[in-house]
C-alpha cells in the first residue's frame, strides 16, 4: 500500500512539473510574441522624405510653385535674345542725294552726295513720289534704315531742302563754270558761276564748306553753288 501511494504521489508531482513547464513555455512564448510585436511596431519604417519634399516643407509659401514646370536658364536666355532681336531697331542714317527716277512702284533710285554708302535703290512709299512731284536731278534729304542682311535700305523720312551745306575738299576746276568737290568719298561736280571769284584762287585739296541747291533752271543739270568758305 505504501508503494502505491508513493507511486501516485510521484505521478502527481511529475504531472505538476510538466504542467508548470508547459505553462512557463506558453507564458514565455506569449511574452516573447508581445515584445517582438512591440519592437516591430517601434521599428516600423517611416517613408523617406526626398530632398525636393524637404525643400517644399521647409520653404513653405516660397516654394509653393515648385511643382510647376520650370524653365531652364538656357531657355530663358534664348527667349530673351529672341525678344531683344525682334524689338531691336535698325540703324538709321541721314544723307543728301539726287533723285534719278522711280524703279518700280515701291522704290526709287538716288545718287548719294555724301556718306560712305553706295546704295542706289531705296524702298519708299509711292505716295512720297506723288507728294513731292519728284523730278530727275532734284536734291533730296533722306533718312533711311540700313538692312542687316542684304536688301535695299528703306526711306523712313524724306524732304526737299532749299539748300545743302556740306564740308569737303575742293578738288579743282572742271572749266570756268564747274568745279569738282569731294564729300565723304563722293566726287560731285557743281556749277560755280555765282562764286567763281572765291574759287579762282583756291589750291587743290583745300578743305571747304560748300552751300548749293538744285538747279532752278533745270533740276537735271548740275546743282548750283551759292556760297563757299575755306576751312582752317
Amino acid at each position: 500500500m505504501r508503494i502505491k501511494k508513493n507511486s501516485t504521489t510521484n505521478k502527481k508531482w511529475l504531472l505538476g512539473f510538466i504542467i508548470g513547464i508547459v505553462s512557463g513555455l506558453v507564458i514565455g512564448i506569449a511574452a516573447g510574441y508581445y515584445i517582438s510585436s512591440h519592437n516591430i511596431a517601434k521599428k516600423q519604417p517611416v517613408p523617406a522624405t526626398t530632398s525636393s519634399q524637404r525643400q517644399v516643407q521647409s520653404g513653405g509659401s516660397n516654394t509653393s510653385g515648385s511643382n510647376l514646370p520650370q524653365t531652364s536658364n538656357s531657355q530663358q536666355n534664348t527667349q530673351q535674345e529672341q525678344g531683344s532681336t525682334s524689338t531691336q531697331k535698325l540703324k538709321t542714317y541721314k544723307a543728301y542725294g539726287r533723285f534719278v527716277g522711280g524703279t518700280d512702284a515701291h522704290s526709287i533710285e538716288v545718287n548719294l552726295l555724301n556718306t560712305n554708302f553706295d546704295y542706289k535703290i531705296f524702298e519708299t512709299d509711292t505716295a512720297d513720289i506723288q507728294k513731292y512731284n519728284l523730278q530727275p536731278g532734284m536734291i533730296l534729304e533722306l533718312e533711311f534704315e540700313v538692312p542687316q542682311s542684304g536688301g535695299n535700305p528703306k526711306i523712313i523720312n524724306m524732304s526737299i531742302p532749299e539748300s545743302v551745306t556740306l564740308k569737303g575738299k575742293y578738288i579743282g576746276l572742271a572749266d570756268n563754270n564747274f568745279a569738282e568737290f569731294l564729300f565723304d568719298q563722293k566726287h560731285v561736280v557743281l556749277q560755280i558761276t555765282a562764286v567763281s571769284s572765291k574759287i579762282s584762287y583756291l589750291d587743290e585739296n583745300t578743305d571747304v564748306e560748300v552751300t548749293f541747291k538744285t538747279n532752278p533752271q533745270d533740276p537735271n543739270s548740275n546743282p548750283v553753288v551759292t556760297d563757299i568758305k575755306v576751312l582752317k
